[in-house]
């Protein structure tokens, strides 16, 4: 909790770069945040709407940018300390040259830049609820860092969760409870021998609490239904026997008399 804490508030390295980008011109930022990244709703909501739930791919699909955006202090320390101790080494040994000890710092520029990659990608699965439509946001399949933006009115008609086709991701699933969740917005469709929603549309790695919050918000009870009744144990169901056939005896033609 406390990492999205941070990562809301935008403390540290991130915050800083945050800041110096709200000062661009409004345009043309909103410009560039629109091609990259979902739509930031905070700056324009429509008249009198209210966000309901916001819906990300689970934290284990940012541990490298958390790592590196929210602790850039500790990682860049091990780095220099790592530095140190390799050229404290070679001039002790001289088993290698000297700038072979820069191999931390160019480890270090590949894990930002993958960190930023994965930044990116994290930040571009969305799901966000309001109370006037439904907000999608997905990476544009066949590009490069573009994302897509669908917005609806309604709510999807079906919810399915199933397990990563990832090996990798599958893992962090079953530590987590995180799913893959599918939802179809139309008709009631399935793979042919299996459970699982044909023609829907996927957001992987969503955690349990917030696939819980989506059916709150999808499964609601009309005013007017009857009350919910527990039962303190198991109930057993009785059906009720066949009905017997009695015979009726036939009643004379008077025509044929």
């Amino acid at each position: 909790m406390n990492r999205r804490i941070r990562r809301i508030a935008g403390t540290g390295f991130t915050g800083l770069i945050g800041s110096y980008w709200r000062r661009l011109p409004q345009h043309i930022r909103w410009n560039i945040e629109d091609t990259f990244q979902p739509e930031d709703l905070e700056e324009r909501l429509l008249p009198n709407e209210e966000p309901q739930l916001e819906i990300r791919l689970a934290w284990y699909r940012d541990i490298v940018g958390w790592l590196v955006f929210d602790h850039f202090n500790i990682v860049l320390g091990i780095t220099l300390l790592l530095v140190v101790g390799l050229l404290i080494y070679v001039l002790v040994t001289a088993a290698f040259a000297w700038y072979f000890a820069l191999t931390p710092f160019a480890l270090l520029l590949v894990l930002v830049g993958y960190a930023i990659m994965e930044r990116i990608e994290y930040n571009q699965w969305r799901l966000l609820k309001t109370n006037a439509r439904l907000i999608i946001s997905l990476p544009q399949p066949g590009t490069l860092f573009l994302v897509d933006n669908i917005e609806l009115k309604g709510l999807p008609q079906v919810v399915d969760t199933n397990w990563s086709r990832n090996p990798v991701w599958r893992v962090f699933q079953f530590v987590t409870g995180a799913r893959d969740l599918y939802l179809s917005l139309a008709a009631y469709r399935f793979v042919e021998g299996t459970a699982r929603v044909g023609d829907a549309l996927i957001i992987p790695d969503v955690m349990p609490d917030q696939i819980f919050a989506l059916k709150r918000l999808i499964f609601t009870i009309p005013s007017g239904a009857p009350q919910k009744v527990t039962f303190a144990g198991a109930q057993q169901v009785v059906f009720p026997s066949p009905q017997k056939v009695m015979p009726v005896p036939e009643e004379p033609n008077e025509e044929a008399e």
